[in-house]
């Protein structure tokens, strides 16, 4: 995500942008509240503190962007009024429920502080410890049932095999993972905890079970390490490549609506794959208005398409887990 990015994202989720059909104006941190759904949009929020990553660098210039200030200050002040304060619009006509408002109170108390230490030249270490640590207390509990599950279905030998050697992977460190970001650019927050944990799952060990499990429409995946990932950009998603070279009107008329109209692009990371497969999940850091900086898509070879997973990398493990529980056994 690059500055010119970050601020137009910035002022849509402030209801700042001049442009008001812009998607991002209604489904965004403050139009999402006015008027308000019953439902906080998680996304939004990982996706503001992508923006403000970002633009960490912004707040320390002599002169600061007063634009930047505005927007991070609306988005503050108006989303405490509207849905923290007793007699705000939300609160005073029963729209939105105590655990909402707990939590949208700890959203705004991250991004201010965040921006407080940025302001301050404190660093980004200090300036997010805080908001790791709420992407850590929702990953933990996922990791930990993760583990579990493939404990339970690592049934046959050579699969137990690989579990053991996955057990045993290290995580990668916040050098390799700045080094990573500086080539490929800002991974979310949640991606980046569950790789400092585990730095990929090893050829063929299966972990990810994204699709419906139910109807057994999944698909298994293994996750690469950030070496892997680098890797297989090399020669793929290393260009920019239109649907609208292989594909009609009509035919495009297939593309979910969160992504753009790509059949390669630059700005989609693959990270996990199937053993054997032409199939990836990727990171898109270039989505369409209509979708989130991080969210999950796939590409699926003969014939070749993209599809929408997931709005984030979190959401996806949660839905994987769900599919490997109803499994009995993990298969090479």
């Amino acid at each position: 995500m690059d500055a010119s990015s970050a601020i137009l994202l910035l002022q849509c989720h402030a209801f700042a942008h001049e442009d008001v059909r812009h998607h991002k104006m209604t489904y965004g941190f403050l139009g999402s509240l006015r008027p308000f759904s019953g439902e906080l949009q998680e996304s939004y929020f990982h996706e503001l503190m992508a923006v403000v990553r970002a633009l960490s660098g912004e707040f320390g210039k002599p002169a600061l962007n007063r634009e930047l200030i505005a927007c991070l200050w609306s988005i503050t002040h108006l989303a405490r009024a509207w849905a923290v304060e007793p007699d705000g619009v939300l609160r005073s006509n029963g729209l939105i429920a105590d655990e909402q408002v707990a939590r949208m109170e700890r959203w705004l108390d991250l991004i201010s502080y965040a921006v407080m230490i940025l302001l301050e030249n404190g660093g980004e270490e200090e300036a997010f410890w805080g908001y790791r640590e709420y992407i850590s207390e929702q990953l933990d509990p996922l990791m930990a049932e993760l583990d579990v599950l493939l404990k339970e279905k690592a049934v046959d030998a050579d699969i137990q095999e690989l579990h053991a050697s996955y057990q045993q992977r290290p995580g990668a460190d916040e050098q390799q993972l700045a080094a990573f970001e500086a080539k490929f650019g800002l991974l979310p927050e949640d991606f980046r905890a569950f790789y400092r944990r585990k730095d990929g799952s090893g050829y063929a060990f299966h972990v990810l079970y994204p699709g419906d499990g139910e109807s057994d429409e999944g698909m298994p995946f293994y996750l690469m390490s950030l070496d892997e990932i680098e890797e297989t950009k090399s020669y793929f998603c290393e260009r920019d490549e239109l649907l609208a070279e292989h594909y009609s009107e009509e035919e495009m008329r297939k593309l979910d609506p969160e992504i753009k109209p790509f059949l390669f692009h630059e700005k989609w990371l693959p990270f996990a794959t199937m053993a054997g497969g032409s199939v990836y999940l990727m990171l898109d850091l270039d989505p369409s208005e209509q979708g989130t900086y991080g969210q999950i898509i796939s590409y699926v070879h003969d014939p070749d398409f993209v599809y929408y997973v997931a709005d984030s990398f979190m959401e996806l493990l949660r839905e994987s887990n769900r599919n490997l529980g109803l499994m009995d056994a993990i298969e090479y």
